[in-house]
């Protein structure tokens, strides 16, 4: 989920499997005794912020472009399966250099 600070800037939060929200969120089907000797055992804080850059696109964005590449790469091949593509296109590799 993404949250905002108060300067506004979009962030998400991130926590260790020990912390105490991921103790809690893993044994809340225990009985008490379990879940209080489970906690005993927290690491402390182990969360953190990692802060989201406006300028550079999503995991989301970075796979759409890719998927549009690969399927324009079928087309031009005019295959329609994987194993076509590979009979039908070659693949290099280019350089700034050529």
């Amino acid at each position: 989920d993404i949250q905002y600070d108060a300067d506004g800037r979009a962030y998400k939060e991130s926590f260790g499997m020990a912390s105490k929200r991921a103790v809690t969120t893993r044994t809340e089907g225990e009985d008490p005794f379990d879940r209080a000797r489970k906690a005993l055992f927290e690491e402390g804080i182990s969360a953190g912020r990692m802060y989201l850059d406006p300028q550079r696109p999503g995991v989301e964005d970075l796979i759409d472009n890719i998927i549009a590449g690969v399927r324009s790469s079928f087309t031009y091949a005019g295959a329609g399966a994987i194993a076509e593509c590979r009979e039908r296109a070659g693949v290099g590799l280019q350089s700034a250099s050529g």
